[in-house]
């Protein structure tokens, strides 16, 4: 007896193949049968006419990790169909914290925490986040800005020999624990400090073990295809496989174009050898510290209190303004509030706006929020061309990923948590024909479940695992926007994980049937 079929149903399988009408049937959480009318008893059906059956989405970049303790229903990412994530993004992941690192400075979380060292190493957060039921499955990456902070901390200068080994160490334990391979972070502090010899060093040890190296890198604004080089030859060096992340031209219009050119340079590199791909996600802000945005690398190599105190200087504060004016110019319309602890008022609203309502300059509104957040706060910049996401989302190596976590207790965040996959189906594949339907299922599936090594994942094929998605082609869409981020997408019929329906019309019944997944050898 079956589990479940689903009946009269269209079958995108994920390898990018013409769509087919068949019925599927599951048991024990994996899929058994694929044919038309499929015979036998069933403990229930689900009737998909007139809706696609897809294999569940893959979020290529998400940062979620972060709520593996304290929100693990990931319901952000299980009601846009996500069923697995790949997560410790961006060169932060939540473990190693390092031997050495005192104990009041390790984060505590919902009972796990400081006396059982869960985030000492990868194989400590790992082993006890296995503990915890998910609402979406997640696979880690180890941060290398997480490694050098272990090691290092945010020092501004090359390791020594015995640190860099140290590293190497951290995160070959970290690969053998269950993580697939490594991030990296280069333009958040401490991994911009790394030159790109200790990259490659680092690097290799994930080619070792056939894992990826996806790295936000050192620019997405004028040096662009400067920083693509510089990955590029990270990977060649290294023999590990590559994933240029959330790729985009991004800061102003006068680098929008240039992934016409970093894409052929992604071609050439595939053409001699080089394992590389990218992801991208399809809306037109990004969404980071405003630290990040707004401080000089060097400036963050000290504690935030110290940060503060520094940017109280009126000296300090008007070599601060000069490097920003240089940057990004007076304007500062394109920056919206995101995350704020000391002007919740203004969350959502554009930082001109928020700066004419304080009295204030745009800049010095800034610097404001950022010492009174004591350099916390987030903003959503407004710097993609659409037609630029819809280049890199029709480049054949190119994954569609959420770049996004989970909210949490946030009313106000990037839409992407929300509504990342819908949007690319409804806007870029059903509205602007950027790829086919196939195709872009494809780059939610199959392609990063290849990449990722998750062998079980990514396909509707007999013997694989049953986590479907099931909606209609015609309407879905994402509904979550900047200014009113809560809305769920349309068009979402059925989630289902290991065989069971976990969503309904894209809303999460509460059951976690996700897991931590290992890195499988």
């Amino acid at each position: 007896m079956y589990d479940l079929i689903i009946k009269n149903g269209r079958i995108i399988d994920g390898t990018g193949s013409p769509s087919y009408f068949a019925d599927v049937a599951i048991k024990d959480g994996k899929i058994v049968k694929v044919k038309k009318g499929i015979k036998g008893e069933s403990k229930d059906v689900l009737d998909a006419q007139g809706l696609v059956v897809t294999p569940g989405f893959i979020d290529s970049h998400g940062h979620n990790d972060s709520a593996i303790f304290s929100f693990p229903d990931q319901r952000e990412k299980i009601e846009q169909g996500i069923t697995t994530t790949i997560a410790g993004q961006c060169g932060g992941s939540q473990a190693p914290y390092g031997c050495d690192v005192p104990a009041e400075k390790i984060k505590e979380i919902e009972g796990f925490g400081m006396e059982n060292e869960v985030y000492k190493t990868m194989g400590s957060f790992l082993e006890n986040a296995q503990k915890v039921p998910q609402g979406s499955n997640v696979c880690m990456l180890v941060g290398h800005g997480s490694l050098r902070r272990a090691v290092l901390g945010v020092e501004n200068r090359k390791p020594t020999a015995e640190e860099l080994e140290k590293m190497k160490a951290l995160l070959r334990e970290g690969i053998e624990a269950g993580a697939l391979g490594l991030s990296l972070g280069l333009i958040y502090t401490p991994g911009c400090y790394a030159e790109t010899d200790e990259l490659i060093e680092i690097a290799k040890v994930a080619g070792e073990y056939n894992a990826v190296v996806a790295a936000h890198i050192r620019d997405e604004g004028d040096y662009l295809i400067k920083a693509v080089k510089e990955f590029i030859t990270i990977i060649r060096e290294s023999g590990a496989r590559g994933v240029l992340s959330h790729h985009k031209a991004a800061t102003r219009d006068e680098t929008w174009g240039k992934v016409t050119h970093t894409i052929r340079m992604l071609k050439e590199a595939n053409e001699q050898g080089v394992e590389i791909y990218c992801d991208v996600y399809p809306y037109h802000a990004s969404h980071t510290g405003l630290a990040s945005t707004f401080l000089p690398a060097a400036f963050r190599a000290q504690s935030a209190s110290a940060q503060v105190e520094q940017l109280k200087d009126p000296a300090k504060r008007a070599e601060i303004l000069e490097w920003n004016l240089k940057k990004w110019g007076r304007d500062l319309s394109w920056v919206q509030l995101a995350r704020s602890g000391s002007y919740p008022q203004y969350l959502g609203m554009r930082m001109n706006k928020i700066a004419e309502l304080e009295g204030k300059d745009e800049y010095e509104m800034v610097f404001e929020i950022l010492t009174s957040d004591n350099m916390g706060g987030t903003a959503c910049y407004f710097t993609i061309c659409e037609e630029d996401i819809a280049t890199v989302m029709a480049y054949d190596r190119a994954m569609i990923c959420t770049d996004g976590g989970v909210a949490g207790k946030a009313t106000v965040f990037h839409p992407r948590n929300k509504g990342s996959f819908p949007r690319a189906l409804g806007r870029f594949c059903r509205e602007k024909g950027v790829v086919s339907m196939p195709e872009m299922i494809r780059k939610m599936t199959a392609m990063p479940a290849a990449v990722y090594n998750l062998r079980s994942k990514g396909l509707v094929w007999e013997g694989f695992d049953a986590d479907l998605c099931i909606f209609d082609p015609d309407k879905i869409i994402d509904r979550s926007e900047f200014t009113d981020c809560q809305k769920r997408a349309e068009g979402l019929n059925y989630v289902l994980m290991a065989g069971e329906v976990v969503v309904e019309n894209a809303v999460h019944n509460g059951k976690r049937l996700g897991k931590i997944i290992l890195r499988e050898e």
